[in-house]
């Protein structure tokens, strides 16, 4: 076995076609297909089937797709480390953020390190918690900025902050006035909130659960964005991590009894090889969030820098 057929083998898999995936490899379509030929009866199974010109990973494909991308992943590490022994920062960086860490701390983060090393091809993905830690697990991520605590034993974290969830209104809402006020007295109270997916949503479930009283969700969204957007033209109230506000004047009130809160950490593979533009990745969003100013305890939320 050859790395040109693990790396033919995955831009099938990835593309589910021949053709397209050949044009990515700046390959014949027959070369790439005699390699992976070659590569099923070298493992004795097929790990494709072919439907017209599409085709579609068999059970074995889909169990080897995963080791391959490990395998691909670590040669990957390998190359960025040595050309990092000139002391410079080279090669790529893969990070997954989650939604909301990602619409208030990571542009920032990526501006000053993209400027400051720009030989290092950096690639950001918005992702759902579990996406994530998948990615991480198969090498696709290089880093991760998620919640604790990991779901998989093979997943290292490293704590950055916890932060608590407030209540967003708009100026006019008649609870804008409040300083703080408990979660069941929310009971009722018209709600839009991300979609069950999230795990922000999760996290507020948990604690309307813990009050004893249901949450009153008339809107689902799949975006913060979203989410204040309809805040701000006067609609529902929501809650939120208390640093992911809007650019637009909003009301943030403390809840408590209980406090819906989480904590952000970095998490990376355990073993994994060294690799310097990761180190200063995380780095660069350690004293970001050193230099943030802490939310105020009540009245406008202004746009964050």
């Amino acid at each position: 076995m050859e790395l040109r057929h693990l790396r033919y083998f995955s831009a099938v898999a990835e593309e589910a076609h021949f053709r397209r995936a050949a044009e990515a490899l700046h390959v014949s379509q027959p070369t790439l297909s005699l390699q992976v030929q070659e590569l099923e009866k070298e493992l004795g199974v097929a790990l494709f089937d072919r439907i017209g010109r599409r085709v579609r990973l068999t059970q074995a494909g889909q169990v080897f797709r995963d080791y391959a991308r490990r395998a691909l992943a670590v040669l990957d590490e390998g190359k960025a480390a040595l050309g990092e022994i000139d002391g410079m920062l080279r090669g790529s960086l893969s990070v997954g953020v989650v939604q909301t860490v990602n619409a208030y701390l990571i542009p920032s983060v990526i501006a000053r390190f993209s400027t400051d090393y720009p030989n290092v091809r950096l690639r950001v993905e918005e992702l759902a918690a579990a996406e994530i830690e998948s990615g991480v697990l198969d090498g696709s991520l290089d880093l991760g900025i998620s919640f604790l605590p990991p779901a998989h034993k093979e997943i290292e974290s490293e704590r950055l902050f916890e932060e608590e969830f407030v209540l967003v209104v708009p100026p006019a809402h008649r609870l804008a006035s409040r300083d703080r006020m408990r979660l069941a007295e929310l009971a009722g109270e018209p709600l839009c909130l991300l979609g069950k997916k999230f795990c922000t949503r999760r996290i507020i479930d948990e604690g309307f659960s813990r009050a004893g009283v249901q949450p009153t969700v008339v809107v689902e969204m799949n975006s913060v964005e979203g989410v204040l957007a309809v805040v701000e033209a006067g609609g529902p109230a929501t809650i939120l991590p208390a640093l992911a506000m809007s650019r637009q004047p909003l009301k943030a009130v403390r809840i408590d009894k209980p406090t819906p809160k989480r904590t952000v950490s970095v998490l990376k593979l355990k073993g994994h090889a060294p690799l310097r533009a990761r180190t200063v990745f995380i780095e660069r969003v350690t004293t970001t969030l050193r230099a943030a100013k802490s939310p105020p305890d009540r009245g406008t939320v202004h746009p964050r820098p």
